[in-house]
């Protein structure tokens, strides 16, 4: 009888494997698209600071920010040349860091697309796929614009994901920008906004219709090329009345990578609130996340979420007085982690929509087989 429960313990710890393996399998898929572009030409290998700075005597100053001290910076003015400038000189000004490739326009109605390699105190180095390394003289540059643009490993042109900042639902650490927001509709009843505040802090929320309601504050900071910070709060609250359900988690993130191909590791405690009793997670919530693009208006994206449990429930066979077999549940307390893995495409109609479609694959015990749900979202991008 005892052997009976041993058995389908065993197979249900080789079967349970078999998920993980193939999470890990996906999660160095993404590794190694993300090494294997790292050397992609979308991002500049240093950010250029767009400046423009009114003194308090009305002077504008336009230009790119050369150099940083205490108390003044130096400027690569584009009709000046280099100027320095005493912070309590300054009235007001407006920074803007520039990553991604742009378009310049010029005082003779010309126009140049791509990535800024170089600054010099009198030219801007330019490096674009057709027409390679050149140089703009500064003092004919009337307007640069960011292009919302992406360069491809092959070289072409396509726009910029516009739902990079997020997965299916799990965030990334790299930030919306200021003003920057998006809208997000999943299974029609599940509707979220989120937006950029500053560049670095984010604030969202939104409803699950006519179940909760949860708030998502997010911080998070650039520290180096290609690798990225952060930490926020996760509460939710139901709306149910005389069902008092609340739960959240606190989590911190390294994102690496950029917009377009990127993994994102993630953890935090949480806890939930059912009735009138707190209960913590015995062990940190983990997400691993990934996302690549493959295609001009296709991204392969995967979700994964490693939740802890404190007991399970395993299927026992015993025997009446009478000598009858029977089954029952009996409690298992043990610390383990059960896995809600996905798995999807991220299709980009445009610039500003993109729509996600995964399978989800949930298992809550060891000893049970994995439910397969599809997930479906519609996310819009505003600003």
């Amino acid at each position: 009888m005892k052997t009976h429960s041993i058995l389908r313990l065993n197979e249900a710890s080789v079967s349970s494997a078999e998920p993980y393996r193939l999470s890990i399998v996906i999660i160095l898929f993404f590794i190694f698209r993300l090494d294997a572009y790292s050397q992609t030409t979308s991002t500049a290998d240093t950010a250029i600071t767009l400046i423009t700075s009114i003194l308090n005597d009305g002077t504008k100053i336009w230009g790119t920010l050369h150099e940083e001290r205490v108390n003044e910076f130096i400027v690569f003015d584009f009709n000046l040349g280099e100027v320095r400038i005493a912070k309590n000189d300054v009235k007001s000004e407006e920074r803007q860091k520039i990553e991604t490739a742009v378009i310049i326009e010029t005082i003779n109605n010309s126009s140049y697309f791509g990535l800024i390699t170089g600054v010099t105190a009198k030219t801007l180095i330019m490096k674009s796929t057709l027409i390679g390394t050149y140089e703009i003289q500064s003092n004919t540059i009337s307007k640069i614009t960011l292009s919302g643009s992406y360069i491809n490993k092959r070289g072409g042109n396509w726009f910029s994901n516009p739902n990079a900042t997020r997965y299916f639902f799990a965030p990334s650490a790299i930030p919306l920008k200021k003003r920057e927001g998006y809208y997000q509709n999943a299974y029609v009843l599940a509707n979220s906004v989120n937006i950029g505040l500053t560049d670095n802090i984010t604030f969202g929320g939104g409803v699950v219709i006519p179940l909760l309601f949860y708030v998502t504050p997010k911080i998070s900071y650039p520290v180096h090329k290609n690798l990225y910070l952060g930490a926020g709060i996760l509460f939710t609250q139901s709306f149910i009345t005389g069902f008092n359900l609340s739960a959240g988690i606190g989590y911190g993130l390294i994102t690496v990578g950029n917009g377009e191909h990127n993994i994102t590791l993630g953890s935090g405690y949480g806890y939930g609130k059912f009735d009138s009793s707190y209960k913590a997670t015995p062990k940190p919530i983990v997400t691993v996340n990934g996302m690549t693009r493959i295609g001009k208006r296709l991204s392969l994206v995967t979700e994964n979420w490693l939740i802890p449990r404190a007991s399970y429930n395993v299927e026992h066979t015993t025997y009446d007085p009478n000598g009858m077999p029977y089954t029952e549940m009996v409690p298992v307390k043990k610390n383990f982690y059960t896995l809600a893995g996905s798995l999807g495409l991220r299709i980009m109609p445009g610039i500003k929509t993109s729509v996600d479609f995964s399978v989800v694959g949930i298992r809550t015990n060891p000893n049970e087989n994995y439910i397969f749900l599809p997930y479906l979202d519609f996310v819009y991008k505003f600003n």
